[in-house]
């Protein structure tokens, strides 16, 4: 296992089963030109599931400030080209085949019927700000339904959840 400290949070991740976009030269010789990317990567073998993750920070915002009113965008850019990364990997462009060597095996390939991508949006919160994940999080399933069903996935695929509920949802993170 590999842990990365990211958000103030602490992510275990496999050891060889994981991947960041951000350490790839490929991806980073196109974040330039407005490429964005999600924070982590990973093949869940116990229930063959491919897992993107993205994390914020918003720990230290006091109850009378919002999230940012750009979150919402931020997350629609780094879900889409993520999943664009990843089909050009799959589908074997010379820019995929660039990115495909920064990948693990694992990950290399489409995942087999049925396919079981996730994508999760994690915000490092106080619990107070439930009522506001809640909308976000509905806003997120509502943008992303199409893009996700071009990979045969739906919106059961897009998970957002402040930290305390994804560690007792078993994600690979802790404080």
């Amino acid at each position: 296992m590999i842990t990365y400290r990211e958000s103030d949070l602490d992510v275990t991740l496999p050891t060889g089963d994981s991947f960041r976009f951000s350490d790839c030269s490929a991806y980073r010789s196109l974040s330039g030109a407005g490429l964005k990317e999600m924070d982590f990567g990973w093949w869940e073998s116990s229930s063959s599931t491919l897992w993107l993750m993205e994390l914020k920070d918003y720990s230290r915002l006091s109850p009378a400030e919002q999230l940012p009113a750009d979150l919402f965008d931020g997350f629609m850019n780094k879900a889409t080209d993520s999943l664009l990364m990843l089909a050009s990997v799959w589908f074997n462009s010379a820019k995929g085949a660039e990115i495909c060597h920064c990948l693990p095996l694992s990950c290399q390939s489409f995942p087999s019927r049925p396919q079981k991508i996730k994508l999760v949006f994690l915000l490092n919160v106080d619990s107070y700000r439930i009522p506001e994940l809640e909308a976000l999080r509905d806003r997120i399933k509502n943008r992303l339904k199409g893009r996700v069903a071009l990979f045969d996935l739906t919106v059961n695929n897009i998970i957002l959840l402040d930290h305390r509920t994804a560690m007792r949802n078993g994600l690979p993170i802790g404080t």
